[in-house]
């Protein structure tokens, strides 16, 4: 019976009730209302972020479309211009009376950048000294 001798006994607790003090109450109250409202308020704020957050993505994506369309109608427009320009080489067009002003016989755009080209990589190709005939 030696086990028994190690089991702990019941001991006997004593406990008094206080009434606190009224100042102390309200104090406590107040402070438990507030931590209850900033809790309440940081709820809010974060529901608001996420909403802000899922917006940004919606606008990101809605910018990202419009750019693909905007990349896509210029490169239409240039396409047309192009074309035109192969026509009537040097136009100018006139959208309100739906015309175009051009220069038959002179060079294309495309003509006129291919040459600018050539002679810039001529030009880098020497040593930029040109020999003059008098």
């Amino acid at each position: 019976m030696a086990g028994l001798d190690n089991i702990p006994q019941k001991q006997s607790i004593e406990i008094e009730i206080v009434k606190l003090d009224e100042k102390i109450l309200q104090s406590i109250t107040d402070l438990n209302q507030k931590s209850a409202n900033i809790i309440n308020e940081f709820g809010q704020i974060y529901i608001r972020k996420r909403e802000i957050e899922n917006e940004l993505i919606s606008l990101n994506e809605i910018l990202e479309k419009g750019e693909d369309e905007f990349k896509a109608a210029n490169f239409q427009l240039k396409e047309i211009v192009d074309a035109l320009d192969e026509t009537y080489p040097q136009g100018r067009i006139n959208l309100k009376e739906g015309t175009i002003q051009y220069q038959p016989g002179a060079p294309t755009r495309k003509q006129q950048a291919e040459q600018q080209a050539q002679q810039q990589q001529e030009q880098s190709s020497g040593n930029g000294m040109k020999v003059v005939k008098e």
